[in-house]
């Protein structure tokens, strides 16, 4: 069997291939991927799409987890007239406010990944290029406004929370 490091060989840092030989001792053209590379290619890219939109499910039940709690607090502060909840309040929409910097993190980098693992896919299989570039629509792509817009929302809400509980 064949480990990774040996599969990987052919692959330069920069993500192009090069001239050499495979594992099994073939010639590997650097403007072509074997069915199998393609497959997994494929694959890879479903799973990274699936882990896309799990991730950002995750994050939206989470910071929709915390508003809960958050508005809990307030209604006590109202009912006891008490500084605690409204300190708890505070605490709450502070760590939304870390869990939402850690989603657009998150984001980020899993975007950066998704988009070279694309450009394999219109380097590398046919079909998905020509189907691509048949689709190619002005504007901006759905996936920045997931990937940032979505964070960015969350962040505004916990901002204008915790300062409506300083006010």
């Amino acid at each position: 069997m064949v480990g990774v490091k040996e599969q990987l060989k052919c692959w330069r840092q920069d993500g192009n291939r090069v001239m050499g030989k495979n594992p099994q001792g073939q010639d590997v053209d650097p403007d072509e991927l074997s069915a199998d590379e393609k497959g997994r290619l494929w694959q890879h890219s479903l799973h990274l799409d699936t882990m896309l939109f799990q991730r950002g499910n995750l994050f939206l039940v989470a910071e929709s987890l915390l508003l809960a709690p958050y508005t809990s607090m307030l209604a006590a502060q109202s009912s006891l007239g008490s500084v605690r909840p409204t300190l708890a309040a505070r605490i709450i929409a502070g760590f939304g406010l870390l869990l939402t910097l850690a989603w657009a993190y998150v984001g980020h980098r899993h975007l950066k990944y998704y988009n070279l693992v694309r450009r394999r896919q219109r380097q590398y299989l046919a079909e998905y290029r020509i189907l691509r570039q048949e689709w190619r629509m002005g504007g901006i792509s759905s996936l920045p406004i997931v990937t940032y817009a979505l964070p960015a929302l969350a962040g505004i809400l916990w901002i204008l929370l915790l300062v409506l509980t300083w006010r």
